[in-house]
C-alpha cells in the first residue's frame, strides 16, 4: 500500500517539474524507509524563506548545472518557470551571461563552490551586503542541495546524457 503511494506521489511530481523520476521510483521499490529519507533532503534543500525568487533559483539553476545538464537542469528550469522568472533570466544565468551585480555573485559563489570546489570570498561579501547571513546560508543550501541530487541519481546508474535543446527552448 505504501508503495503504491509512494508512486503515486512521485508521479504527481513528475507532473510538476516535467522530468522522469525514474531513479525516484526505483528507491520506493528498494525500500520504503530510504526513499523516506531521500525525501527529507527536500526538506533542507527546498524551503526559500530569506531570497528573492531570482537569487534562490540562480544558485540551484547554477549548482544543478555544475553536477548535470540533463533532467536535473530541467526541472530547476522547469520550477524557475513555475515561480516567475523570465525565459531570459534562466538563460542569462545558465550561460553566465549579463545580471544584475547580486545574481552575478550568487551564481559566481555557486559556480566556485559546486563546479569548483572553490571559494570566492568577493562574490560572498556581496551577497551578505545583498542578501544577509540569512540569504548567504539559504543560498548555500539550495546550490549544494541541486548539486547533490543529481550525484544521487549517477551513483544509482541514472544519469542522462546532456540536453542541448533545454538552452534553446530559452529562446
Amino acid at each position: 500500500m505504501l508503495r503504491r503511494i509512494a508512486h503515486f506521489m512521485i508521479r504527481r511530481a513528475e507532473k510538476q517539474l516535467n522530468v522522469l523520476l525514474d531513479y525516484t521510483h526505483a528507491i520506493a521499490e528498494a525500500d520504503f524507509g530510504l526513499l523516506s529519507r531521500y525525501n527529507r533532503i527536500f526538506g533542507f534543500v527546498n524551503p526559500n524563506r530569506h531570497l528573492p525568487p531570482e537569487a534562490y533559483h540562480a544558485a540551484r539553476l547554477t549548482g544543478a548545472l555544475a553536477a548535470d545538464c540533463g533532467t536535473c537542469v530541467e526541472a530547476e528550469i522547469n520550477l524557475a518557470l513555475q515561480a516567475g522568472l523570465p525565459k531570459t533570466l534562466i538563460k542569462a544565468i545558465l550561460t553566465k551571461g549579463e545580471l544584475t551585480p547580486e545574481l552575478s555573485a550568487v551564481v559566481a559563489l555557486s559556480q566556485a563552490v559546486t563546479a569548483e570546489r572553490a571559494d570566492d570570498t568577493e562574490a560572498r561579501a556581496q551577497i551578505v551586503k545583498a542578501y544577509g547571513e540569512k540569504g548567504l546560508i539559504e543560498l548555500s543550501y539550495a546550490m549544494n542541495g541541486a548539486a547533490l541530487l543529481p550525484g544521487i541519481k549517477r551513483a544509482m546508474g541514472y544519469a542522462t546524457a546532456c540536453n542541448i535543446g533545454l538552452m534553446r527552448n530559452l529562446d
